[in-house]
């Protein structure tokens, strides 16, 4: 839910008793939150918090205090041991729940049980398994305005990682935030709340950008945003907030100190995150500067037209994330999808990668092996981070516990390794033995996995949850051997023990005996036959005995606490090696898709060297997964800046113009992400962008039609494009009429071509293919066979021009009606042999006869019932397809009515 309509929970009207008292005050301070209350075994909501939650959770939604004379609250309530699905389903729908634990045992309390809000859970603060994705991060961000200075703070945390990232931006890089706002997707985003006409105006349109560019499905809620008071962003307050977390005099260490304005976003995102989770992040351990200088930017349109992350399909697999994943761990998953959004501009760390994949790919037996043993790790960043947190639960360490036993056997798989990327992974790497050796110590090998009842602990750690449970487990013994002593110590022989609900465990005496009973015996019941005693010794063992269990979960409980608190003090150990695992997995999943996919290692140039794009046998690395009923046909490519920087591409639709410039971008991401690539050779240019131009398709969200949109993709591409710069250009201009299409499009291709940059262009325009008279652009087509009236496309792209469009005969190939594509012959003779636009009643008048025209002349008058249906006729509406069925009806409708008016 978005901040543009908060929510606002008013407090419940009836407060006539103690604990809805409690309840109206707890509220109070968290108004704009839905209130978990805890009453015994379950979370209770009340008023309107009941009623919004009810709805969202599909619960039933009852009232408190029918029976009486005030006016009864709504109400309605989740069991606390399952409370975890229900908090889910409320954060997804965009709400924040405060949850109010009772702080101490109803039995024990004096009037009202204690209670306090514990947590506070928002869309960007979940650190729910069931919520948040193992392959990519689940980011809150903070956003710090200083439109004076003209400058935009960033922070960005992933709070079940413990990743805390800061960067600024000019406002004049307006769209260079967005672009990484789109890149990061966060789910909850906090404002300043605004102090100005000129902050609150400026917000609006933030706001409003933030939710067009997020809503990737209609389906998917928008991303909450939240305001928070403005003096959290205050430089001085968010500097000391960071000093005090981290430790430190200053914060130059990060490399903060020439980041004012994104210190304070990060400032601000701390303080939130503390006033929620209400603990000491122990697991944010650092914060970075996002640097933007190291990796290339991907721009929305880019990231969405190459399907990098999610295919127009719907299809995750047939995406390039989907392809290369091979990942056998989360964090390899999530760093896999960084390295594909952060593609390097770094020659010397783009060949140490390469060289790494190398090194793994010519042994494939090692590396699978390898990966067999990555496998077994689960996601230590993740678990670290819910150790360190409130929710750490017995399966957060035995899931540690687990992850490290594959870690003691990674040293010895490291030695072989050569490369210097590996190398400095495996002299840096900590297996972390003494953390696996204490939780082995400190944790049975099977334990239960119920926090609160207990049974995890091992043996020897605690001599008094050793004697209880030696006392649950042989109370019978142990009463026996109680009355033998006393036997022995009274010489009464018929000496017993027993126990009832009134006294509990109790010496019963007979009257034969009662003058031999000890001065220290106390006497509670007198009967006809026998006396009844108790003992101080008995007593404290009836009450070990009775309390044993209750004190063993509580025993349990807090030996938890000490071990989780002795773990988080090595989380920052954790989480490096975490990183390096991380690392070691991309890597050998290039590895493995090189040995398996054919993938090859391409040959790199710095990026302040000549422009250069040379790959033979190129693939596209998703297209030749899909199964398509046909072979997947390689193309060659080459761009430099001597001869061939415009590749001019000409030829019929579904040929395999936009494949073949898309598989050339994907595979310039590629090799500088690290991977190998789908061909036989290749020697690149390290580019500063990728920008594709792809495509034609109204954006109603933003108001924009089809042309806009494709004028707004150029404007962004020829305002950011440089020299060094890849572009890919899909049927410029043809949003519009043809000749300002035609134009438009040869103004950019020669505005490129000044430019310098390496380009595909692919057009219908066949008047562009003149443009090869300059000096770098070279004409291309894809070869298409001829069979008749048939087509065969041969997905080659060959040098020289398209000599025909074969446009009906694709119209043919999509099965339009035959009476379409006949008339579309005719017309398109008539456009041939004219040379202009076509006398298309002369054209028609050689198939029908003279009152047949007169006729269908009729058609147009006022009276006629075809053109009053026709005015009823949305065609904005109805896809190309329905459009077509709907016309070849309605000329059958009219030739059948013509034919039947002369029968």
């Amino acid at each position: 839910m978005s901040a543009l309509s908060p929510q606002k929970s008013t407090l419940v009207p009836q407060a006539n008793t103690p604990m809805m008292r409690q309840f109206n005050a707890i509220k109070q301070q968290h108004q704009d939150k839905i209130l978990f209350f805890r009453m015994g075994d379950f979370y209770e909501m009340f008023g309107e918090d009941a009623i919004q939650a009810a709805k969202v959770l599909q619960i039933a939604l009852t009232a408190r205090g029918k029976n009486t004379s005030t006016e009864p609250i709504p109400m309605c309530g989740v069991p606390y041991h399952a409370y975890e699905q229900y908090l889910n389903k409320l954060t997804t729908a965009g709400y924040t729940v405060a949850i109010c634990e009772q702080m101490q045992d109803p039995t024990q309390a004096k009037g009202i049980v204690e209670r306090e809000v514990t947590r506070i859970v928002t869309p960007g603060t979940t650190v729910s398994p069931q919520l948040i994705s193992p392959d990519r991060n689940h980011y809150l961000f903070s956003m710090s305005l200083h439109l004076q200075k003209r400058r935009i703070g960033i922070a960005l945390v992933d709070v079940s990682t413990g990743e805390f990232e800061v960067t600024e931006f000019a406002l004049s890089e307006i769209q260079k935030l967005y672009d990484f706002i789109y890149q990061t997707s966060p789910q909850e985003v906090l404002l300043p709340q605004s102090r100005s006409e000129a902050e609150s105006s400026f917000l609006e349109k933030i706001m409003q950008e933030i939710e067009k560019l997020l809503r990737i499905d209609p389906q998917t809620p928008s991303p909450t945003i939240t305001f928070i008071d403005p003096y959290s962003f205050d430089h001085a307050v968010a500097t000391q907030q960071l000093n005090q977390h981290f430790q430190t005099l200053n914060l130059a260490g990060f490399g903060l100190d020439q980041l004012p304005y994104g210190t304070a976003a990060a400032g601000a995102i701390l303080q939130y995150l503390k006033e929620t989770q209400k603990c000491d992040l122990s697991h944010i351990t650092h914060i970075k500067q996002h640097s933007f200088e190291e990796f290339m930017l991907l721009d929305e349109t880019t990231i969405s037209n190459l399907e990098l992350f999610h295919s127009h399909s719907g299809e995750i697999r047939h995406t390039l994330y989907g392809i290369l994943n091979q990942t056998q761990t989360a964090m390899g998953a999530r760093m896999l999808r960084r390295w594909i959004q952060q593609p390097l501009l770094d020659l010397e760390s783009i060949e140490q990668r390469h060289q790494s994949v190398t090194e793994l790919s010519q042994n494939l037996i090692f590396c699978e092996e390898l990966r067999h043993q990555l496998a077994q790790i689960q996601d230590l960043p993740r678990i670290a981070g819910r150790i360190s947190l409130p929710i750490a639960g017995v399966n957060d360490l035995l899931g540690l516990r687990e992850s490290l036993l594959p870690l003691q056997e990674l040293p010895n798989w490291f030695s072989h390794f050569t490369s210097l990327f590996l190398v400095e992974i495996m002299e840096s790497f900590d297996p972390l033995e003494d953390v696996l050796t204490y939780l082995q110590t400190h944790l049975l090998e099977e334990p239960a996995k119920k926090l609160k009842e207990g049974g995890f602990i091992a043996h020897g750690i605690s001599e008094e949850l050793d004697r209880l449970r030696e006392l649950t487990k042989d109370t019978k013994n142990i009463l026996n051997q109680m009355i033998e002593k006393e036997r022995e110590a009274t010489g009464i022989s018929s000496l017993k023990i027993k126990y009832n609900k009134v006294f509990g465990y109790y010496l019963e005496v007979s009257n034969a005996y009662k003058n031999s009973v000890p001065p220290h015996y106390i006497r509670k019941q007198t009967l006809v036959n026998a006396e009844r005693f108790v003992t101080p010794e008995l007593k404290e063992l009836e009450e070990e005995i009775l309390g044993a269990e209750e004190r063993m979960n509580e025993l349990e409980y807090t030996l938890f606490q000490e071990i989780k608190n002795q773990i988080i003090q090595h989380i920052p150990r954790i989480q490096n090696t975490a990183t390096m695992i991380a690392k070691i997995d991309v890597i050998s999943s290039f590895a493995y898709l090189a040995e398996t996919q054919n993938y090859i290692c391409p040959q790199m140039h710095r990026l302040e060297s000549p422009p250069q794009l040379e790959i033979k046998g190129g693939r596209h690395p998703v297209i030749e997964q899909i199964d398509f009923e046909e072979p997947f046909v390689s193309n060659d490519v080459l761009l430099n800046e001597d001869h061939q920087q415009i590749m001019l591409i000409t030829g019929p639709n579904m040929a395999g113009k936009s494949t073949y410039m898309r598989q050339v971008a994907l595979c310039v991401l590629m090799a500088q992400c690290g991977s190998f690539l789908p061909a036989e050779s290749a020697t690149l240019s390290i580019v500063d962008r990728v920008f594709t131009r792809v495509g034609a398709s109204d954006n109603l969200s933003r108001g924009q039609s089809t042309f806009m949109v494709e004028m707004n993709e150029a404007a962004s591409i020829l305002n950011h494009a440089t020299e060094r710069s890849l572009i890919i250009l899909d049927e410029i201009g043809r949003g519009t009429s043809t000749y300002d299409g035609i134009s438009l499009a040869w103004s950019i291709v020669e505005y490129i071509h000044h430019l310098g940059a390496l380009t595909l262009c692919a057009t219908h325009y066949h008047e562009l293919t003149q443009l090869s008279s300059m000096k770098r652009v070279q004409n291309f087509n894809v070869l298409v066979k001829e069979d008749g009236e048939k087509i065969v496309f041969v997905r080659k792209i060959v040098a020289g021009e398209a000599d025909k469009s074969y446009g009906i005969q694709v119209a043919r190939l999509a099965g339009l009606p035959k009476s379409i594509i006949e008339r579309a012959m005719v017309i398109m003779a008539s456009l041939e042999e004219t040379s202009s636009t076509p006398n298309l009643q002369l054209a028609h008048e050689e198939e029908v006869k003279e009152e047949e025209v007169l006729t269908q002349l009729s058609f147009f008058e006022e009276e006629s019932p075809y053109l009053q249906e026709l005015k009823q006729v949305d065609i904005n509406h109805m896809t190309p397809m329905k459009a077509l069925t709907y016309l070849d009806d309605l000329v059958f409708r009219i030739k059948s009515e013509t034919k039947n008016s002369h029968t």
